[in-house]
């Protein structure tokens, strides 16, 4: 049986209760107005005939709402029409003003809003990617998460279980998750990056975000956020820098993790970007606006003992492996 609307919904616990219900149509624009407000009641059918075309969407609405309200008395009801054309004012003026003469308010979505919805925002571009296959421009957490996973993809390591560290330092690396940039210091061939690797893999298939960081981003970024967005725009390189920061879906109680590659690849040059990390830390402790985005973070740079020695000590935070 051929169902009366498209959808219909109850506004979670709306006081009062609230129905929406929608209706979609590929009509043809100059057939528009009798798909939504065909009215069989107010046609004169020729003797001995009944009416033939069915009542328009608005019309078949109005009944469903009538119905409700005998046992809804003050119930509110919404419809939407989407339609892939565009209607015209007076079109759009009429439907509004019959839905109101039926208690009901009509919100109407046209082809240009949808296109507004799916070009513009986060979620639009989201369910363009998915239904349409049109590459996502914005960022939203979905395409975030997706990047995390490859972020891990591309930095697996293959070691043997012999060179991981001792599970006790994957306690302490956790429990160091209340700073923002923790440095992991020990020498080369003691599992530090296994260790790491550990640590965001297991965040991110809790749910979370995660992403590893080259020493290249951090010597070429001038603030955290920018260096999140290098990396995030090298795994997806249509990503627009017009759209949300990746920080903006992060929280204190769901931070991203970073993992800063090994800084001692970049040679003499280790020390610089050290002190830069710390720095990093340092700046969220001004603004409150800052310090929310800093709060949204937490990064863990491994390093060798001689990358941060001649760094300024009281600049950094240190986790050995001793």
């Amino acid at each position: 049986m051929k169902a009366p609307l498209d959808g219909i919904c109850f506004v979670p616990d709306a006081d009062p209760p609230h129905m929406v219900a929608v209706h979609h149509t590929t009509t043809a624009s100059n057939c528009l107005r009798n798909k939504w407000l065909h009215d069989p009641a107010l046609v004169t059918p020729r003797k001995g005939k009944k009416p033939t075309a069915p009542p328009g969407d608005l019309i078949k609405t109005a009944e469903i709402i009538a119905q409700e309200r005998q046992r809804t008395p003050d119930l509110l009801a919404t419809l939407i029409l989407t339609t892939n054309e565009e209607p015209d004012e007076q079109l759009v003026r009429d439907v509004k003003a019959e839905g109101r003469a039926r208690g009901m308010e009509v919100d109407v979505w046209s082809r240009s809003r949808l296109c507004h919805v799916l070009d513009n925002s986060p979620a639009g571009q989201r369910i363009r990617a998915s239904e349409l296959k049109i590459t996502q421009e914005l960022l939203s957490s979905e395409l975030l998460y997706e990047l995390s996973l490859k972020s891990l993809s591309l930095n697996q390591l293959h070691e043997s279980p012999d060179a991981w560290v001792d599970r006790a330092l994957d306690d302490t690396l956790r429990s160091s998750l209340h700073r923002d940039v923790t440095f992991l210091v020990a020498e080369s061939g003691l599992g530090k990056s296994v260790a790491c690797l550990r640590l965001v893999t297991a965040h991110v298939e809790r749910g979370g975000f995660g992403l590893i960081l080259s020493h290249d981003t951090i010597a070429s970024a001038t603030s955290l956020e920018q260096a999140v967005m290098v990396e995030l725009r090298r795994l997806h390189p249509l990503l627009s820098l017009l759209g949300p920061s990746a920080l903006e879906f992060c929280s204190p109680e769901h931070p991203i993790l970073l993992i800063v590659e090994d800084i001692n690849q970049s040679g003499k040059e280790a020390p610089r970007l050290a002190e830069k990390l710390a720095n990093w830390s340092h700046d969220s402790s001004g603004k409150d606006a800052e310090h929310a985005l800093a709060a949204s973070w937490r990064l863990i740079c491994p390093v060798w003992p001689d990358g941060v020695a001649p760094a300024k000590p009281d600049t950094l935070r240190l986790l050995t492996s001793g």
